[in-house]
């Protein structure tokens, strides 16, 4: 299994988590003639870094030619923009779709698939400008809408990816995908009872899959839902024997029931199974640093970056360690390691933030709240703290009304910092969609 199967939830189906990733189909593009239709493909598994489908197709509705009249034929150049997309030559897809687009204004077929390449690229605002004028010339196309909310997940903007999922779903019921990712949305969000219905109604289909019996549970678990709880991890108990992944995803079971020492025993028992197994030492790492063992915690979070250097969360960990042991300058090195390697950590940009106002480095910390606010407009952590900030640059007036919103914010609780203790959300979810 790959890396990105713990990282959702830090991956949950895919990445932050596991499920359906590293699909190359992904996002889906649209052909140039064909039924409209959407065909769910297979899916693997996130997540904490989390579930997709990775082999759909959407097909557009008559040919992506309009009534341009030219010498070129779009369709000709249509073709060939895909050959290029399905032989990775992103750059040259690029310029056909383009060029499609020029002889033909109206093909909503060309808008989809510049917004795949777009996709592929991690160039998200464009990837969803494009994928809206395909969404204007061509409504109610289920394809269309889940690529939009695909971007908006891809950004780890679970809560904007919430209305182009449900939409995808009321528009083809029967989607698979559509439904996985709806419901790993809502667990993103902390919308626990939306996330299990959305995703009870795919027992039949994956009660054999580790990782969507363990997002399903954890949901139920704190809808509440006893009777859904039991059922996911009564059969998570029964698909998982003698799979070393198992103990992981029943390790942090046992985290969610605040079983510290019970989830140890099983992180344990998955790294004596199978000692490379992705992600399995960063959880032994934040087991033993939640226990207070720093020199075993930073032993196992060391060996995890070691052999995943791309897997953030490692960094993170490591600087909130740093931190503890007071060791400011090291804990900066990796929070800063940690936010190069992934730009959407909110955590490492709020720690930075707390160590720069603690050095009186005020204009640096305010950089980095700037960051984390991007990231996390609704926390009352940030608000409070660039409160702080902003008071002692001698910024009164600003700072009252971070103070003001940070008061507001707390009454709803709607605090995204701190809110991942187990690694159930992936901030880059990349694994859930990757490709």
């Amino acid at each position: 299994m790959s890396r990105e199967s713990f990282l959702g939830v830090k991956n949950l189906w895919g990445s932050p988590g596991g499920g359906f990733a590293g699909g190359a189909d992904f996002p889906i593009s649209w052909s140039q003639m064909g039924v409209n239709r959407l065909r769910a493909g297979r899916q693997v598994c996130l997540l904490l870094l989390c579930c997709l489908t990775h082999g759909g197709r959407v097909a557009a509705q008559g040919s992506p030619v309009g009534t341009a009249v030219s010498r070129e034929s779009p369709a000709e150049v249509f073709r060939e923009g895909k050959r290029a997309l399905q032989s990775g030559d992103l750059e040259a897809a690029e310029r056909c779709f383009r060029r499609v687009i020029a002889l033909d204004p109206k093909s909503s077929a060309a808008y989809v698939n510049l917004g795949v390449v777009y996709m592929r690229q991690k160039r998200w605002d464009e990837a969803l400008a494009q994928l809206r004028k395909a969404e204007a010339l061509s409504p109610g196309q289920p394809g269309i809408s889940l690529n939009i909310g695909l971007a908006y997940y891809r950004e780890s903007d679970f809560t904007e990816a919430l209305a182009p999922f449900s939409e995808a779903l009321r528009l083809a019921p029967d989607s698979a995908q559509a439904r996985y990712l709806l419901g790993l949305c809502y667990f993103f969000t902390n919308r626990f009872k939306e996330a299990a219905e959305a995703l009870s109604p795919l027992w039949e289909k994956e009660s054999g899959n580790l990782n969507y019996l363990y997002v399903l549970g954890v949901a139920a678990s704190k809808s509440p839902n006893p009777a859904m709880e039991k059922q996911a991890f009564d059969r998570m108990i029964v698909v998982g024997q003698g799979n070393p992944e198992y103990h992981i995803y029943l390790g942090k079971a046992r985290l969610v029931q605040g079983d510290t020492d019970g989830a140890l025993a099983e992180f344990r028992a998955a790294a004596e199974a199978a000692p490379n197994l992705p992600m399995v030492h960063y959880f032994l790492g934040r087991t033993y640093l939640e226990l207070r063992a720093y020199p075993q915690a930073e032993a196992e979070l060391l060996r995890d970056a070691s052999l995943e250097p791309q897997v953030a969360y490692n960094y993170e960990e490591l600087g909130i360690l740093e931190v503890r042991l007071e060791h400011p300058e090291k804990a900066e090195r990796y929070f800063l390691q940690a936010i190069q390697t992934n730009g959407t950590l909110v955590n490492s940009y709020f720690e930075l933030a707390k160590l720069y106002r603690l050095a009186a480095r005020y204009g640096e910390s305010l950089t980095m709240l700037d960051h984390a606010e991007a990231l996390a407009p609704q926390s009352a952590s940030v608000h409070y703290l660039r409160g702080q900030v902003l008071a002692k640059l001698g910024r009164a007036a600003e700072a009252k009304a971070e103070f003001a919103a940070s008061a507001k914010l707390l009454k709803s609780f709607n605090d995204r910092l701190q809110e991942d203790p187990l690694g159930e959300r992936s901030a880059d979810a990349e694994g859930a969609a990757q490709q």
